[in-house]
């Protein structure tokens, strides 16, 4: 089969065709005013993230305020706007002609009051070798009022990260064994419908309940947080 678009919306529909990982995936559809206002009313906060960004750049935070307020958050700087119009009217000045999904927020746990994400590399050796292996991972910290992870100094061991939360009390190996799972599921389903991938970067959240989320796969993930933690460790 040959290779499709590979941007999230259709990476993220691929993922959605299996009901193996229908309950690790946020809910997603793309950007409109109908499907933002649908997914405000249904979770609340709410991530719009671009189809074809990288390294965080464009994602945009909506979250409600009372008395029909609302504030949008982009890296660290905040907008408080008045109603759904002048939200909606900003928005669309943000984003310009850029096409962009809108995501569920998922309210990731924390450390030290900052969220934290883990970076998940998955291998194999041969384009069309059907065995995935997990080479590495590491936990991304975000730096103080940042939405995104993107930009953060602060990686840590996968392990240690989870030992320093207050997520519900499952054991730690138990929730790696999980994380892994999870990725190679993905990496499997993926690699159907995208045969000449031989590495896949997971984005996972964990929520204060210990859920495991695929937040987005990235076919040309950064290598470099890997091997800071590498040069930190040895």
């Amino acid at each position: 089969m040959k290779d499709r678009s590979q941007n999230k919306w259709a990476k993220f529909k691929v993922l959605k065709g299996t009901s193996k990982l229908d309950r690790y995936l946020p809910e997603t559809q793309s950007f409109s005013r109908k499907s933002l206002w649908e997914y405000m009313r249904k979770y609340g906060a709410v991530i719009l993230k671009p189809y074809h960004g990288k390294s965080g750049y464009g994602i945009i935070q909506v979250s409600p305020l009372e008395e029909n307020r609302y504030v949008l958050q982009n890296e660290n700087k905040k907008i408080v706007l008045d109603g759904k119009r002048a939200v909606f009217g900003q928005l669309k000045k943000m984003i310009r002609q850029s096409k962009y999904l809108v995501q569920r927020r998922i309210c990731l746990a924390e450390i030290n009051k900052r969220p934290f994400d883990i970076k998940v590399l998955v291998q194999r050796k041969k384009q069309k070798q059907l065995l995935w292996k997990v080479s590495c991972m590491l936990a991304v910290v975000a730096e103080r009022d940042y939405v995104v992870t993107n930009v953060s100094r602060t990686i840590l061991p996968v392990k240690k990260a989870i030992e320093q939360t207050f997520l519900k009390p499952t054991p730690t190996h138990k929730l790696i064994k999980s994380i892994k799972k999870v990725c190679l599921l993905a990496a499997k389903q993926l690699s159907d419908y995208y045969p000449s991938q031989s590495i896949i970067g997971f984005d996972i959240g964990l929520d204060h309940n210990a859920k495991v989320w695929i937040i987005e796969a990235n076919f040309k993930p950064s290598k470099k947080p890997f091997l800071t933690l590498k040069k930190a460790s040895d």
